[in-house]
């Protein structure tokens, strides 16, 4: 089983149609996901924040940073 989680959420992100974690049977889909949301957050979200997904301890954590 692998999980995907938010390291913290925005207002962007508490206001969205996304969850804090995701389960998943395989990694491969965990990042799949991971990517898909780090995407659709950069490209839709306030343009505040900047996400990225990394693989952490088994984890696909996305990470939240300032954007610029």
């Amino acid at each position: 089983m692998a999980v995907v989680k938010m390291e913290r959420a925005c207002g962007c992100f508490k206001y969205s149609n996304y969850e804090m974690e995701y389960t998943f049977d395989t990694v491969e889909e965990a990042l799949d996901k991971a990517n898909e949301m780090c995407i659709a957050m950069n490209e839709d979200f306030c343009h505040k924040h900047r996400f990225r997904a990394e693989y952490v301890d088994g984890e696909v954590i996305i990470k939240m940073e300032m954007n610029g």
